[in-house]
């Protein structure tokens, strides 16, 4: 009995089979587990850009019963009461990296924002952080960004579209003006 225990030790053939076993099983799994967060990730970015898709789509639908059969306020006469007007409440995802209303923030993709009007205002432009921009391209809604006047009155803000680089909740006011040139719809900011 006393051999056979002998010859149970001097056996070392398994001694590094199992270490390399348990090594490749540590490996493996964080393989796995990287892939699992990459997937992630990738599904959080593709469910942010179905919610600013859902955004967009809302926005447009409402915008343009409004611009179709509202009342616009003259721009240039102060004495004029308010437009019909739309105050919205955003959610924007933690993914989001730009939101341009009648302009696309980022057109040569360096980075550098810009706030030039786009297709006469004629757009909603997203960004979500890792995928392509994306472009709305509207018939009848032309955005303006507005800003109050020395009188406190919302003017529109020398042809400038406007620009939201933050995620999270803000709420804009939609008011629909003329001018010479046609309706707008001029942008409020509440934040």
């Amino acid at each position: 009995m006393c051999l056979e225990k002998m010859k149970f030790r001097e056996d070392t053939k398994g001694s590094t089979f199992i270490p390399m076993r348990a090594l490749m099983s540590i490996v493996i799994a964080g393989v796995i587990g990287a892939l699992a967060y990459a997937g992630f990730q990738q599904m959080e970015k593709i469910r942010a850009e179905k919610e600013m898709e859902r955004i967009c789509n809302e926005l447009i639908a409402s915008l343009s019963t409004m611009v179709a059969s509202g009342n616009a306020r003259d721009i240039h006469n102060p004495a004029d009461g308010e437009g019909d007007s739309r105050t919205i409440d955003f959610s924007l995802p933690t993914k989001l990296v730009y939101l341009g209303f009648g302009v696309d923030p980022d057109p040569d993709n360096d980075g550098e924002m810009e706030s030039k009007m786009l297709a006469d205002g004629a757009c909603i432009v997203y960004k979500i952080d890792g995928l392509s921009k994306k472009i709305f391209w509207l018939d009848n809604i032309k955005f303006r960004k507005g800003i109050k006047n020395e009188k406190g009155i919302w003017v529109i803000d020398d042809q400038q579209g406007m620009v939201i680089l933050r995620e999270g909740k803000i709420k804009l006011t939609f008011e629909l003006v003329k001018d010479f040139s046609g309706k707008y719809v001029l942008i409020k900011p509440a934040y």
